[in-house]
């Protein structure tokens, strides 16, 4: 995983992200949000090695909060803040080096039915914490992403 000053071009890569959200959604429409829930998940597991970072004992909120720091550390967020409340995650991601994709996803009125970042922490809750997750919503603001997920136990 590479930093925000790596060599890598992040309008390529924006562009590149936006264009599979796009195909994704022209073949899937409205269940495009339900295909897209494992993308960048499998990212946890060496970000949580690169940084030794240890999930254990932790509260869903203080987990969560680990995870944004982690995306902060490696220059992804800017910084974030998480609740629960009644079984709903709610959280704000500023500062991410994917905001021009959700930005041009709102520009062609598409919903926002992805976001890397939050993947990450609703695949740990569903791994650590024997939950399912649904992601309810996304809403940008500025440089911020506002995002509420569902947390439930599916028997």
């Amino acid at each position: 995983m590479s930093g925000r000053n790596s060599g890598i071009d992040k309008e390529w890569v924006n562009a590149v992200l936006f264009d599979l959200l796009k195909v994704v959604y022209d073949g899937f429409g409205g269940a495009s949000k339900f295909r897209c829930c494992i993308v960048g998940r499998s990212l946890l597991k060496d970000l949580a090695k690169k940084l030794s970072i240890d999930f254990s004992n932790l509260a869903i909120p203080e987990a969560i909060k680990k995870v944004l720091e982690a995306l902060k550390a490696i220059g992804v967020i800017g910084g974030g803040d998480v609740a629960l409340s009644d079984m709903v995650l709610d959280f704000k991601i500023r500062d991410c080096v994917h905001l021009p994709v959700q930005k041009k996803v709102r520009e062609l009125k598409m919903p926002s039915f992805v976001c890397l970042c939050a993947n990450l922490c609703l695949g740990l809750i569903e791994e650590r914490y024997g939950l399912d997750t649904e992601l309810i919503e996304i809403n940008q603001e500025g440089s911020t992403c506002h995002i509420r997920a569902m947390l439930f136990k599916w028997d």
